[in-house]
């Protein structure tokens, strides 16, 4: 079950920081955009930009703190 667990972990992790970075483009990014009059080509390219950055920093975090995330998998 242990493997199970490692999963649901993992599998919750990975959606809180999806979902915490789509809600920053879209709440953040994409207004700002808007006001300044890009294309919505521009507005998208800048969504998904900003997104993958965000993703790759929370991968380096993830890699860096794994150790923690590791003890809080086994309690």
């Amino acid at each position: 079950m242990k493997a199970l667990d490692d999963i649901l972990i993992g599998f919750f992790i990975f959606f809180a920081i999806e979902r915490g970075v789509r809600l920053f483009s879209s709440a953040i990014v994409e207004p700002r955009l808007a006001r300044r009059g890009a294309s919505p080509k521009s507005i998208e390219n800048w969504k998904i930009g900003t997104e993958m950055v965000f993703l790759l920093l929370c991968i380096f975090l993830v890699i860096k703190f794994r150790r923690s995330i590791a003890q809080i998998n086994k309690n």
